[in-house]
Parts: C-alpha cells; sequence; structure tokens
C-alpha cells in the first residue's frame, strides 16, 4: 500500500517512519508546507527509499487533492484549524484517512455526508488523546454486562519539569493547550458541567516518584457510540500534570491573559493569548533531545456474570532513546500508523466521519494493543472482582 502523511511536525514523522518499517507499504509520501522542516524530517528517518517528499499548502485544495491521488490512504497530523482542509483533500481525492484530532462540530455532518457519498472513510481523533483512550474505555465496557462508570486520565510531561509551568508542548504547534471555559461530566447519572481547570483527586503512576495533579477535561461525546454506555451513572476525563499546573492556569486565566477577545492597546487590536503565547512559547517548547512521559489510566466499572468488576488500563510511556523519538509521538503516531494500515487493508468498511470507538473494536482493537507492545507501548490491565451482587 501507499500512505501520505500530512504534517513534517512532531507527529507526521514518526506515523512515516512506523509505515516505513511496515513490510505491508511500499511507499510513504510526506507532505509539508516547509521544505526545510521536510528536509530535515527526511534526514533524521535517514533518507529511506520508500519516503518521498513534498512541498504542498493544504489550504490549496487542488494542489493537494493532485498530491494524495494515486495513495491509499492519508495520515493527518496537523495543527487543528488544517485538518479539515486535509479531510476535504483526503475525500475530493477519493483517499481514506486518519486523522490525530477531528474536524469542529460545526463540520461534523458536512464532512460525513461528502465522504459517504464518495466512499471514503475517514477515522477522527485516533491518536492517545483522543483515540487510544476512547478506545480502551469502549474495550472494557465491551467486556462487562453493564456499566456504572467510566473514568478517564491522560497527560503528556516532561521528563524534567522546569519554571515557569513544569510542562512542555509535546504535541506541536506554537500554543499551550489552554482552553478555559466548562467541560461535560456525569454524576449520578446526569450530565452537568464544571471549570475545566477544577482539581481532581491527586494520582500516582507506577515510576513516576512523585504524585501528580489533573484537572477536569470533559469527555468525549464518542462514548455515546457505545450503546452499554448510554446508562453510565458516572463519567470524567481528566489531565494530568505535575503539581501547581492549574493553581499557574487559573491565574493566567485571571489575569485575561488567556483571553481571545481583542483588546485596545496603544491604538492597535491586540489578542491578550496570542500576545502570551508569543513570550511564553521560548520557554516552553519542546527542544530536541528533551525527554517526556506520556501517562495514561482508563477505569471501566460495572457488573459482569453477577459480580461487581472493574477493568483498569495503565500506561507510562518514555521518551525513546534509541531512536530520539518522543513518548507523545510514539503513543499518538504509531496509533494512528497501525489504524491507517487496517484502512489499507480494507479492516474497515464503514464510510463516511467514523469514530474509532465505532470500528476499532474486538479483534481489530487486540491486534492494535499488540502492535503497540511490540513498539515498546505497553497497556497493562487489571481485573478487580468486588463481590457478588445479590
Amino acid at each position: 500500500m501507499k500512505i501520505a502523511v500530512l504534517g513534517a511536525g512532531l507527529m507526521g514523522p514518526a506515523i512515516a517512519m512506523d509505515c516505513i518499517n511496515s513490510d505491508e507499504v511500499e511507499e510513504v509520501l510526506l507532505i509539508d508546507i516547509d521544505r526545510e522542516r521536510l528536509n530535515k524530517a527526511a534526514a533524521k528517518l535517514g533518507n529511506p527509499q520508500k519516503l518521498k517528499t513534498r512541498v504542498q499548502d493544504v489550504t490549496d485544495r487542488q494542489g493537494l487533492v493532485e498530491a494524495l491521488r494515486g495513495y491509499d490512504v492519508a495520515g493527518i497530523a496537523l495543527l487543528r484549524w488544517l485538518n479539515v482542509d486535509a479531510m476535504w483533500g483526503a475525500i475530493e481525492a477519493g483517499v481514506n484517512a486518519v486523522d490525530l484530532s477531528g474536524p469542529a462540530e460545526k463540520d461534523w455532518a458536512e464532512i460525513n455526508g461528502a465522504a459517504e457519498k464518495t466512499g471514503v472513510t475517514i477515522i477522527p481523533g485516533c491518536g492517545v488523546e483522543p483515540g487510544l483512550t476512547e478506545m480502551l474505555a469502549a474495550y472494557g465496557m465491551d467486556m462487562l454486562d453493564s456499566v456504572e462508570a467510566v473514568d478517564i486520565w491522560c497527560g503528556g510531561i516532561p521528563q524534567d519539569p522546569k519554571p515557569p509551568l513544569d510542562y512542555k508542548i509535546v504535541f506541536g504547534g506554537p500554543y499551550l493547550p489552554l482552553r478555559p471555559g466548562m467541560v461535560k461530566v456525569i454524576e449520578d447519572g446526569e450530565v452537568r458541567y464544571v471549570k475545566r481547570y477544577t482539581l481532581g483527586d491527586p494520582i500516582c503512576f507506577e515510576g513516576i516518584d512523585r504524585v501528580l495533579e489533573c484537572f477536569y477535561d470533559g469527555f468525549p461525546d464518542t462514548l455515546y457510540e457505545v450503546e452499554k454506555f448510554k446508562g453510565v451513572k458516572r463519567c470524567t476525563e481528566k489531565t494530568v500534570r505535575y503539581p501547581g499546573y492549574c493553581e499557574k492556569v487559573n491565574f493566567l486565566d485571571q489575569c485575561g491573559l488567556l483571553s481571545r477577545e481583542p483588546i485596545e492597546f496603544k491604538g492597535q487590536k491586540i489578542v491578550p493569548f496570542e500576545v502570551f503565547s508569543k513570550i511564553i512559547y521560548p520557554k516552553v517548547r519542546l527542544e530536541e533531545g528533551e525527554k517526556d512521559i506520556t501517562v495514561l489510566r482508563v477505569i471501566v466499572e460495572g457488573v459482569k456474570d453477577g459480580c461487581q468488576t472493574r477493568y483498569t488500563f495503565d500506561m507510562v510511556d518514555r521518551y525513546d532513546d534509541e531512536r530520539g523519538i518522543t513518548s507523545m509521538a510514539k503513543t499518538t503516531s504509531y496509533t494512528a500508523a497501525i489504524v491507517a494500515r487496517m484502512l489499507g487493508r480494507g479492516d474497515v468498511s464503514e464510510k463516511g466521519l467514523v469514530p474509532p470507538v465505532r470500528v476499532i473494536r474486538g479483534d481489530l482493537f487486540r491486534r492494535l494493543r499488540r502492535e503497540l507492545a511490540e513498539r515498546g507501548v505497553s497497556i497493562k490491565q487489571t481485573v478487580t472482582t468486588k463481590r457478588e451482587i445479590s
């Protein structure tokens, strides 16, 4: 099969590498708007014979369609505001695609309809989070007779935290993932809303010698794709950081520095968050050789064979010293690359905009876990049975 990868930043080259290393893939095309970035990525990959590169602006629809034609699958590893352009290019080129993020809700129906009409499958949110977290939740739910609670924790953190935030941008782009606002939770079977940077209980992970903090980040609507989820009594998703992160973010928000609303400054309109991002980016960008850790925990509780049962999935993944690949790139991009090859093999037949929890289930999900483990991304599974229900 032939696979195109859109984006040569932190994530795209890892997708390309995993596909290059697959005997199923005969050619990989790496696309980016920046020739220097492409050359750097190709050199780090060793300039293999399978790899081709192309300078292309994804907002140039005609050029992108021409670039993608003839490929079996596209892996979209772009900044979020560019992924919709990439999806439309894939649809017009008749190429299936996986995307690390996903389109805005307002774009979903139109993209889904167009993809169905042209017979294209696009799997959005197919990285570690979104992606692997929901698939693990669905896997746990599938093993229960009924589901009572789903709780998800996930986060990318630097191995060696440094001020000012003890955090580095591990996914890519020039912006910190700071989005003040309200997020959804389910409590006592009811959907409720809490402030995003509200602290949850402290959390510990094996191999990390300090207690971490977490904050509410809303749960993904894609979980409703799982029939057993619809009667759940509790659902939360929390992002994991080093202690003190939420206090600092809430301070910045209270100062107005995270606002996206323009203000007047010396006769000009400026956006506080844009100015803040420009100032802080040099302090929070992930420098070459800096190491990161990705942590994940998914707990699914319910009833199985008359007993109260809990499935716990834990992952602590670290920077790959041998290949020089960040943990976030491994866990995100390997997931996307493995699912991309599933599309290329025809393992997924449904057309349209298809969330991974709908189609990467059962044997396909077990294969995904197995292939991730072969690449050193190991997820520990624990089953706890409490008591028989009378």
